[in-house]
């Protein structure tokens, strides 16, 4: 599995394309053993109710669906390899910073 959610996938209903917010009541997502995931969804997405993000070996998975809009308050944890942690790509440096303080290492 390469996406979690496709854009071309999505595209196939237009109707729906204004009208829903993906993952909009998601409390935790656990990415674990995806060796092929490189993304979870095309642009970021607000977390209004996320608690935590765990991702462990997706070593393809560059980048997080997150800018300086995705979660407020920033609340919730993200927990990963540290390597993977550094590999990742940001919408730009601002967002990188504010998330930092969510990364815990997994051990």
């Amino acid at each position: 599995m390469e996406e979690i959610i496709s854009v071309g996938k999505f595209a196939e209903t237009p109707e729906m394309m204004g009208h829903i917010i993906p993952f909009e009541n998601l409390q935790m997502l656990n990415l674990m053993e995806l060796p092929e995931l490189k993304r979870i969804f095309w642009k970021p997405l607000p977390f209004t109710h996320l608690k935590e993000i765990s991702v462990g070996y997706c070593r393809n998975l560059k980048k997080l669906p997150l800018d300086s809009n995705s979660a407020k308050e920033r609340k919730f944890v993200i927990r990963g390899e540290e390597d993977w942690w550094n590999r990742l790509q940001w919408e730009d440096e601002a967002t990188q910073i504010a998330f930092r303080s969510c990364f815990q290492p997994r051990s």
